[in-house]
């Protein structure tokens, strides 16, 4: 509903969906921009040719794959090598600070921040990995012929 829409627009008709959910009245939206659905929907339909691909409540079909389950975890005041040295994760730099990615261990996550605040760097947010709504629609989907 909001493809073709300045920003203004998008964000007026945003607000109107969101304020009527708000409100326990039901929106069906068809879209192909799947961050809008991702912004303000709490139940999804995936179809595939013309029948259910997926169905349920987004933050469950997001989490509840077959994906690898972990933790985004954001750092600043450490440097990259200084924390691979340290332990074995992955770690990206960003303008912000550093973000490691830690999959399946929680005793990995624990290491991280301990091996962090020892290093006289600081924990800023810790989020727990989910795929998009984007990669969800191309698993759904990619296997059409099947």
């Amino acid at each position: 509903p909001m493809s073709g829409l300045d920003p203004i627009g998008r964000r007026e008709v945003r607000e109107l969906i969101a304020n009527l959910r708000n409100r326990g009245i039901t929106v069906f939206m068809s879209t192909h921009i799947l961050s809008d659905i991702e912004v303000l929907c709490d139940s999804v339909a995936i179809l595939r040719k013309g029948k259910l691909a997926a169905t349920g409540k987004l933050d469950e079909l997001l989490f509840d794959s077959d994906e690898r389950q972990g933790f985004e975890i954001s750092l600043k005041g450490v440097g990259v090598e200084v924390l691979k040295r340290e332990i074995n994760v992955e770690v990206a730099e960003k303008p912000t600070g550093l973000t490691v990615r830690v999959y399946g261990r929680e005793d990995e996550l624990e290491q991280v921040i301990s091996i962090t605040k020892r290093l006289g760097g600081r924990v800023v947010a810790v989020q727990p990995i989910k795929m998009s709504l984007e990669e969800l629609f191309v698993k759904e989907t990619e296997n059409a012929e099947n």
